[in-house]
């Protein structure tokens, strides 16, 4: 593409060389650079791309986009902008044609629940032979083929190229979660979303957003009006059981579908039975006399609530009921996301990403109403080095007041020492007036002594990483699975 057509609606402070050449491809790293590149100088968290400017002139970049001069030979042509960040998504629209606007793109927003809600969403479409792709956490795909990103919401440049790449397989639909980074680091500027689902909110991120405030602010502006020219869309599938999420609904100006386990929203939950084995449960439309059944092999109230979204979602792309019962039934769940291991006839093992004080809560208080007679909640879990500090004591007494036994451990303590973590989990256990808890910083031998203290109908919670396969140390990162170490235990136990 030609450089003044690939500057279009950018706007600039000056150029220095030519616009009459030919551009290649679009570079933020500089190691990625091949001859015929721009590069755009991103300035990150712990480095800044102005200092990888020579760099990627020396791999071949006929083009820099920067928010300061740098002295370059005349023959490569500098583009100095005020934000590299909010001039990389106009790039990559013009660039690559903007091809999310070729299907229909669902945005997942909240604290908690996106994954799911994302699973339950494509396993419908595709029992309705819909062909999809698919962004989260835990797995990205285009029609079943598997593809990786290194964080929740990949970079505006990534999520251009799958999805251009989702265009070109013909895909019809694609669903994909929205994190709060994203949207306030313009990942997702400039892509056209048809429906936005917003889960809940709670606690999470305060190291980067200060306030829960600044926080809910972030997610809210997806679905304000003055915004629409950016993200699109055309509807917004809300909680309102939600504090946050009624406040959306009485600040969107897309057309609204609300759900609920009460009041009157337009999608709600009824006669809902929630055990080990799964959900059953009837969901009501309001202003129509549509009642369906719906069974689902997910436990816990909180996934009522991701089912209700998805359904809230698939219900506005004109997805049939049957095939909304049949895509939930057979979705079996996520790696990760309250994922059950049997360990022996009587107890089991749960996995589950929980990190967040709610989500933690929310996973025990499931587990109190389906723990058998007799039986305890042991919990593994901790806390990430380098994030909210101010979760940790909270997550400590949520442990307290719901566990029957707390093994604190460690999760990627990152840059600080997991000996301090703890401590200040263990201060929310001391307020909780919870005696039942030990410390252990190795994360595997945690977990050993979690297992091995498990009785009849014990349930043995390890929480924090679901589906991660790493810890993330100071100066390195070590594999680590969570699974891996249950399933080692069962092996040796037979």
């Amino acid at each position: 593409m030609r450089l003044a057509e690939l500057l279009k609606d950018i706007k600039f402070k000056n150029i220095y060389g030519s616009l009459d050449l030919n551009v290649e491809d679009i570079s933020i790293k500089s190691n990625s650079v091949t001859a015929g590149n721009i590069f755009t100088a991103v300035v990150g968290f712990k480095k800044d791309g102005h200092n990888f400017v020579h760099e990627a002139v020396e791999r071949g970049a006929v083009a820099v986009m920067t928010q300061k001069k740098v002295k370059l030979s005349s023959a490569i042509t500098q583009i100095v902008v005020d934000d590299c960040r909010k001039s990389l998504p106009i790039l990559c629209r013009n660039f690559f044609g903007n091809p999310s606007k070729f299907f229909k793109l669902i945005g997942i927003t909240g604290t908690n629940g996106k994954t799911t809600t994302c699973f339950l969403i494509s396993s419908i479409l595709k029992n309705a032979g819909v062909r999809t792709s698919l962004i989260t956490t835990v797995e990205s795909s285009i029609m079943d083929e598997i593809t990786t990103f290194d964080r929740t919401t990949p970079e505006c440049l990534d999520l251009n190229r799958f999805f251009l790449k989702s265009k070109d397989k013909n895909i019809d639909a694609a669903c994909m979660e929205i994190s709060s980074h994203s949207i306030d680091l313009h990942r997702i500027d400039y892509l056209m979303f048809d429906h936005l689902v917003f889960t809940n909110l709670s606690q999470d991120h305060l190291d980067y957003h200060k306030n829960i405030n600044n926080y809910f602010n972030v997610k809210k502006r997806i679905f304000l009006k003055k915004y629409r020219d950016m993200y699109g869309g055309k509807s917004a599938v809300i909680n309102i059981d939600d504090s946050y999420g009624l406040k959306i609904a009485k600040a969107t100006d897309l057309k609204t579908v609300t759900y609920s386990l009460n009041g009157t929203a337009d999608i709600r939950a009824g006669n809902i039975e929630n055990s080990i084995y799964g959900i059953k449960m009837d969901v009501h439309i309001n202003g129509s006399q549509k009642q369906f059944k719906i069974t689902s092999s997910l436990c816990g109230y909180f996934n009522v609530y991701n089912i209700l979204a998805a359904i809230g979602a698939c219900l506005e792309m004109g997805v049939e009921v049957k095939h909304i019962q049949s895509g939930i039934k057979s979705m079996n769940g996520v790696k990760g996301r309250f994922e059950k291991v049997a360990l022996n006839k009587n107890s089991i093992a749960i996995i589950d990403y929980a990190h967040t004080p709610d989500g933690l809560k929310n996973v025990l208080k499931t587990l109190k109403q389906i723990l058998e007679p007799g039986g305890r909640i042991i919990v593994v879990f901790g806390c990430g080095g380098d994030r909210d500090k101010k979760k940790r004591g909270i997550m400590g007494c949520i442990s307290g007041r719901y566990a029957d036994f707390s093994i604190i451990t460690s999760d990627n303590p990152r840059s600080e020492r997991p000996e301090a973590i703890i401590n200040m989990i263990e201060k929310g256990l001391a307020k909780a007036g919870n005696k039942n808890y030990i410390k252990e910083i190795d994360r595997k031998k945690a977990i050993i002594t979690a297992l091995n203290m498990v009785g009849s109908n014990d349930i043995v919670l390890i929480a924090g990483k679901g589906h991660e396969n790493y810890q993330e140390f100071k100066d390195f990162r070590i594999s680590f699975s969570d699974q891996e170490v249950v399933k080692d235990w069962i092996c040796k136990k037979r």
